[in-house]
């Protein structure tokens, strides 16, 4: 059946191959080859990963300078994307390309989530569409989105399939919060043991709180981060794991490197992956995240195991 689903979406973007058009009342006409010449690809970067922000990079394929007015995405597996911020009138020169921010809309677990594609079809298959809006000629400095313009359907490429990624980690956490809740509670520092024996470190506790009547969860495997590694192994599994049935885990850790940039440049070291069966079927990995007093403590674990001054 996904298959069949997903075949069925490549013929139908097939046929947007020429972008559509609709002007508002206001909206002078596009110059020929606007619209066909426009492009568009989904981009996330790992400070938008958390809270599902996202980038429209459209870029003009045309000969003719346009004012980009803003954009909404259209993809399967999910509800109506919305502004990530307020938008702005900016040209949009020929060859140039200029980025919509969007927050992705509510997934659909009921509904197949676009294509994974990887190498050049990934750069050139379409995944989804996107609306943006476009007004005659460059934008005037300072300009603001007036809602005038006209609405140009576009084909979008998401060449790292975060969309596919995306929809796939929230199912899974809503199946693995039908039966556990899952929670960082504690992170300091302590002596771990070590292959050569105790040595600085850090230990982290995840609570692990059944949901009465819900279904049965089972983690498998908590994977280290950029900035965090087990003291022993190189994943938490099997007897790391065994506790969770007392509604904790204990995580012995060492840091992953030693590099202070590593710190500096943090994104996601702070966010535990977690492998999980829900009634016995293998889940995509999750993320739990820590508070900002709990991220701190794992940075001095960092900053004081490796003995920066």
């Amino acid at each position: 059946m996904r298959a069949r689903r997903a075949v069925g979406l490549a013929v139908g973007l097939a046929v947007l191959a020429t972008a559509c058009t609709s002007r508002g009342d206001d909206a002078a006409p596009l110059p020929s080859g606007v619209a066909q010449g426009l492009s568009a690809e989904l981009r996330q970067d790992r400070t938008q990963y958390a809270d599902r922000r996202a980038t429209l990079h459209v870029v003009n394929g045309s000969d003719q300078a346009v004012t980009l007015l803003g954009g909404a995405l259209d993809a399967p597996g999910y509800g109506p994307s919305a502004p990530d911020g307020p938008t702005r009138a900016r040209t949009l020169a020929p060859g140039a390309g200029r980025d919509v921010r969007l927050r992705l809309g509510e997934v659909d677990c009921d509904a197949d989530a676009p294509a994974a594609l990887s190498g050049s079809d990934a750069q050139t298959t379409p995944v989804a569409t996107a609306t943006v809006r476009l007004a005659v000629g460059g934008a005037s400095p300072g300009a603001d989105d007036t809602g005038a313009g006209t609405a140009v359907e576009v084909e979008v490429t998401d060449p790292l399939a975060r969309l596919a990624a995306v929809h796939a980690e929230v199912c899974a956490e809503r199946l693995v919060a039908s039966g556990v809740t899952l929670r960082v509670t504690d992170v300091r520092a302590a002596d771990v043991p070590t292959p050569d024996g105790d040595a600085p470190g850090g230990r982290i506790t995840l609570a692990v709180e059944p949901v009465p009547g819900g279904s049965d969860v089972r983690l498998v495997e908590v994977s280290g981060t950029t900035l965090l590694s087990p003291a022993t192994g190189n994943a938490w599994t099997g007897d790391g794991l065994a506790d969770q049935a007392d509604g904790q885990v204990v995580l012995d850790v060492v840091p992953a490197r030693c590099d202070p940039h590593v710190v500096a440049e943090d994104k996601r070291g702070t966010f535990l992956p977690v492998h999980a069966d829900v009634d016995g079927a293998p889940q995509p990995v999750i993320y739990v995240p820590m508070t900002d007093q709990q991220r701190a403590a794992v940075y001095d674990v960092v900053h004081d195991t490796c003995g920066w001054g």
